[in-house]
């Protein structure tokens, strides 16, 4: 079954989404910035948690 990324809307295979560990606390927190409805227990693709992972290394 196909994952959709609810920040992209990209189409995934389910096993390569990416859910958020509590201790990546500043990634959500960038995430929440754009996207205030998305909730870490929603997931999200590898290409956007790349995406803000690399925004915290630019801030």
């Amino acid at each position: 079954m196909d994952f959709t990324c609810p920040l992209c809307g990209k189409h995934i295979p389910k096993e390569l989404l990416v859910i958020m560990a509590h201790t990546e606390a500043h990634i959500i927190e960038e995430i929440k910035k754009k996207h205030p409805e998305w909730a870490k227990e929603d997931a999200l693709c590898k290409k956007c948690y790349e995406y803000y992972k690399q925004q915290l290394r630019l801030d």
